[in-house]
């Protein structure tokens, strides 16, 4: 197997996990066991149980944005949530940790450093220190409304909630996007 292919079939194995375990209740041998390998050549992919989960969300990520099929925070959202809604309790179990390395926490670092990136693509630099805390706002706030639709069974339609994300970010912030 190639190292790409064996990287993906650990996160495949894991994922199958995180729909029925949490992620305390994940231990590095199950997810090795599940993708029958070692846990040597899991941790030549993998840091830990963690990097598993949080090499997900990036790679989810980075597809949206490497297809570009995101013209607006809308549009972002809805590929975002569509993405959640077809994978709903691995996503539960992932927000339910909130120690170190929590998936919230990570959604909301890389999801800024995304953020910063397409601010250097469109202008050449990076956010102003006087935009810093607000884009931090921006994204805590998408992030909580996540969460909150997620657990809270999803009381809007994704598209709602995308269409309500999208009318709260101010404009300047928009066209980072």
């Amino acid at each position: 197997m190639s190292k790409n292919t064996t990287k993906q079939h650990i996160t495949d194995c894991f994922n199958g996990l995180s729909r029925k375990y949490t992620l305390d209740q994940i231990t590095v041998n199950m997810i090795a066991e599940a993708a029958g390998v070692s846990k040597s050549t899991f941790y030549r992919h993998f840091l830990d149980k963690y990097d598993v989960m949080n090499y997900n969300y990036k790679r989810v990520l980075d597809e949206i944005f490497s297809f570009n099929a995101c013209k607006s925070w809308n549009e972002l959202f809805l590929s975002i949530l569509s993405f959640i809604e077809k994978d709903i309790n691995r996503i539960r179990h992932a927000f339910l940790y909130l120690g170190t390395n929590s998936y919230e926490q990570y959604v909301f670092e890389y999801s800024f450093k995304r953020m910063n990136e397409k601010c250097v693509e469109k202008r050449g630099s990076e956010l102003r220190e006087d935009e810093i805390f607000t884009a931090k706002l921006i994204i805590y706030g998408c992030v909580y409304a996540v969460k909150d639709w997620v657990f809270g069974d999803k009381r809007v339609s994704r598209q709602e909630l995308a269409r309500q994300i999208d009318n709260a970010i101010p404009e300047e912030y928009k066209a980072l996007l």
